[in-house]
């Protein structure tokens, strides 16, 4: 581990040092993750070790490395889409000249090309040659003529339809009215009573472990678990002690004699088991 903590600060020299991408693998990226995961399960095995300041500095200096890339990369995209694509000089051409940074992992390689696609497709918005389309575009609509209607000669439908109107009005003239039937006695309905749905009682949640409870959620027995070994408890701290590393991925520490601190239950067990300190009640 020590071995590639020291490559991780030549490579954070390089970076700081020149203007250009420094030379790393193409799991780099990868390599970093299992690292730091090393460190993090080494420093929750032994709380009493050295590696906990060794976690914080790789943290800072990986992060360092990452942003100055992540820098590096974007800068070249927009100097290249510069070069290549000019604006308000004609009509501009997408000409782009490959001028790929070098030492690319292969996810920096997609965030490069994402950035040269987003920067291309933006210029093309704002190009003379896509304004001055739809320019041309509009002048090309014509209206269609609209046909002039003899308002003086009615439509042969429409005298019919007026015909057919009268007919039917002097047949209802002619028919005789019918009388209404005498209404029937509507009998009245007994309306039942209502019967109440029973209430399902819940099945209990000892019984079955996915039964619902009374909020609809599952009850999570593995929520109360973590809960528990994360439980913070206040000790007395007998001996001098570094910083650990908690169950909870905090940093405590460092500890001296007399000390009243507060930390995960789990944590503070590994001092009362090696005599360094004991809980107390407030």
């Amino acid at each position: 581990m020590d071995q590639f903590y020291q490559e991780l600060r030549k490579i954070q020299k390089k970076e700081r040092n020149n203007a250009t991408l420094a030379r790393v693998e193409d799991d780099f990226y990868t390599i970093i993750h299992e690292y730091l995961d090393e460190l993090r399960k080494e420093a929750i095995r032994d709380p009493f070790s050295n590696v906990h300041g060794m976690l914080k500095e790789a943290q800072i200096i990986a992060t360092e490395i990452c942003e100055r890339r992540e820098h590096k990369i974007t800068d070249a995209a927009v100097v290249n889409i510069h070069r290549s694509y000019h604006l308000f000089t004609g009509k501009p051409q997408f000409d782009l000249v490959d001028t790929t940074p070098l030492n690319l992992t292969p996810e920096e390689e997609k965030f490069y090309f994402s950035l040269i696609d987003t920067l291309k497709n933006h210029r093309g918005n704002i190009s003379l040659e896509k304004l001055s389309d739809e320019d041309d575009n509009e002048k090309k609509v014509i209206k269609p003529k609209e046909t002039q209607k003899n308002t003086l000669i009615p439509a042969p439908s429409e005298e019919k339809e007026d015909d057919e109107v009268l007919n039917r009005l002097d047949e209802i003239k002619k028919a005789k009215p019918i009388k209404p039937e005498p209404r029937q006695p509507i009998e009245k309905q007994v309306s039942k009573p209502k019967v109440a749905p029973k209430k399902v009682q819940p099945e209990a949640i000892e019984d079955n472990p996915n039964a619902f409870d009374e909020q609809d959620e599952f009850y999570d027995f593995e929520s109360k678990r973590v809960a528990k070994d994360t439980e913070l408890v206040t000790m007395l701290v007998f001996d001098e002690v570094g910083p650990i590393v908690g169950v909870d991925e905090k940093v405590y520490g460092p500890f001296r004699p007399q000390d009243l601190v507060t930390l995960p239950l789990v944590n503070a067990k590994v001092f009362f088991k090696n005599r360094k300190g004991r809980q107390v009640k407030i």
